[in-house]
């Protein structure tokens, strides 16, 4: 952490936020008198929040840090508060570099000077630096009067500035709902997300989430405005999730599992983060598929590797869901009881990937309902993706840059409580898939119970059933990675994140 005085009040902030918003805050505030706007962090400070903004203040939250990229909801909430003519968006960004060369007959957006190809090169450049000092500030469009006074300070200091607000006629709504969307891909794709504090912003009934952070103040003994923020994801984010679990907890062949319940939540169990060849320097999204970026040089560009086709309402799903895994430290997926009655991640349901999911947690005692245990759960081991490196430049559009490929391992293990009513795995079938080719292949088994293996059992089509589970725990890996690594994914995020992943109605009972 680190501190830096601004104003009237002292506030500690990230490291990483300070060249950045403080920057920002610093070259505002030798323009701006404290009188006309206070400049804030943290504007959920707890004594700050509790009262009226006069002045008026501009802020960030604790609560969305830098990276803290919205999700689709938060999307669709900004572009519908937007498309009611109730929001509008300052977008901000360091000027580092000689502004380009304006072609004859380019059109300058508002009356900034910003010119349509800088916009365009912005949003799809996919340099690490410049695409991550993006700032975005929201407001009320009764605000707009503000907002133009802060983009024209700050244009005079070096930054670029475009302010855009939604309530004048267009002579065609789809001008509108255009416009709309391009500021919703700078918001979807800013490292820092700010806000308007007033009492116009107050007052708005918006799902928007800067506003509707306003006013809210911080707990105590805490910079977050929800309570016991250590644990918040876990109990919040979990409501109707399936039970906390992680895969590890089971054990393996040679350590003692510590489960205590028969029952184990978690048919399925999905935790490994991807192992790759080579890091990655950013992840692109376009033309319905995904591309590393790596050995990235602003100079000579980088080399560019294509990861497999894949239906993008799919990826979408597990996109979601290993982020919602990783913020309830969470590896369960699908569970059925007795009963059959289901019990899915949130990101997974009502989609196709859901229910291949629930298909896959049905099988194993399809193939083998003669063991004498109470319990499926089919966990992936390892992920591996390799490939060789791509050219550099943009040739991976004429498709000359190679797929990368990636193999899982999984197991399916059959468990039973013992005396101590502990979970033990009785029984487990290991089994690797290679996405070259699609074929899962059994590696053998282990267990105290694996002399109860009929010779009959197919167990070879038990594997070929899995397929797509273990093609999706690939997919599931790789973004567990990307994520943990924090591995940038700005161009072409917003197109992804309105995918619409909608499936198959998730069954309260499978069968």
């Amino acid at each position: 952490m680190g501190c830096s005085f601004l104003g009237l009040l002292l506030f500690c902030i990230p490291v990483s936020a300070q060249d950045a918003v403080a920057d920002l805050f610093s070259a505002l505030a030798d323009e701006i008198p404290a009188s006309e706007i206070r400049f804030l962090p943290n504007l959920n400070d707890r004594e700050e929040a509790a009262g009226n903004p006069d002045p008026p203040r501009l802020g960030g939250f604790a609560d969305l840090p830098p990276d803290a990229y919205p999700d689709s909801a938060e999307i669709e909430a900004w572009e519908a508060a937007a498309l009611a003519g109730e929001i509008g968006g300052l977008i901000l960004f360091s000027n580092k570099e000689p502004p380009p060369t304006v072609p004859e007959g380019y059109v300058l957006i508002d009356d900034s000077g910003l010119p349509v190809n800088v916009l365009s090169r912005w949003l799809s450049n996919v340099g690490i630096t410049q695409g991550r000092d993006r700032i975005f500030i929201t407001f009320a469009n009764e605000d707009l009067e503000l907002a133009n006074r802060i983009r024209e300070v700050a244009a005079a200091n070096n930054y670029r500035a475009l302010s855009y607000r939604f309530t004048f006629a267009y002579s065609d709504e789809s001008d509108r709902v255009r416009e709309v969307s391009e500021a919703a891909e700078f918001y979807a794709t800013a490292q820092y997300r700010l806000a308007l504090d007033t009492r116009q912003a107050r007052r708005l009934r918006t799902d928007a989430t800067e506003l509707e952070l306003l006013g809210e103040r911080a707990r105590r003994n805490s910079d977050s405005v929800y309570r016991d923020p250590a644990n918040r994801d876990i109990r919040r984010l979990s409501r109707n999730e399936p039970e906390v679990f992680r895969k590890i907890t089971l054990g393996d062949e040679f350590t003692q599992p510590t489960i205590e319940e028969i029952i184990v939540p978690g048919g399925i169990a999905l935790g490994e983060s991807a192992n790759l060849d080579a890091a990655p320097d950013a992840l692109i999204y376009e033309n319905g598929g995904f591309t590393l970026l790596q050995d990235f040089d602003r100079g000579t560009g980088g080399a560019y590797r294509r990861l497999p086709a894949e239906d993008p309402k799919i990826l979408k799903a597990l996109f979601d869901l290993t982020r919602r895994s990783i913020r309830t430290r969470s590896d369960a997926i699908v569970d059925l009881d007795a009963e059959s009655r289901v019990r899915i991640s949130s990101a997974l349901r009502d989609t196709d990937a859901g229910y291949d999911m629930l298909f896959a947690d049905t099988q194993p005692f399809a193939f083998l309902d003669y063991l004498p245990v109470t319990k499926s759960v089919i966990i992936d081991t390892e992920a591996s993706w390799r490939g060789e490196p791509g050219v550099g430049g943009r040739a991976h559009m004429r498709g000359e840059s190679p797929v990368l490929r990636f193999a899982t391992g999984f197991e399916v293990r059959f468990l039973s409580a013992d005396r101590m009513r502990i979970a033990q795995t009785r029984l487990a079938l290991e089994y690797d898939y290679d996405s070259r080719t699609g074929a899962v292949s059994y590696d053998g088994n282990w267990g105290r119970d694996a002399s109860r293996l009929r010779d009959g059992t197919d167990v070879d089509a038990l594997g070929e059933a899995l397929g797509d589970l273990a093609r999706y725990a690939g997919w599931v890996a790789l973004f567990r990675y990307l994520e943990e690594e924090n591995v940038p994914f700005l161009r072409g995020r917003y197109e992804f994140m309105k995918i619409d992943k909608e499936g198959r109605e998730t069954p309260r009972r499978f069968r």
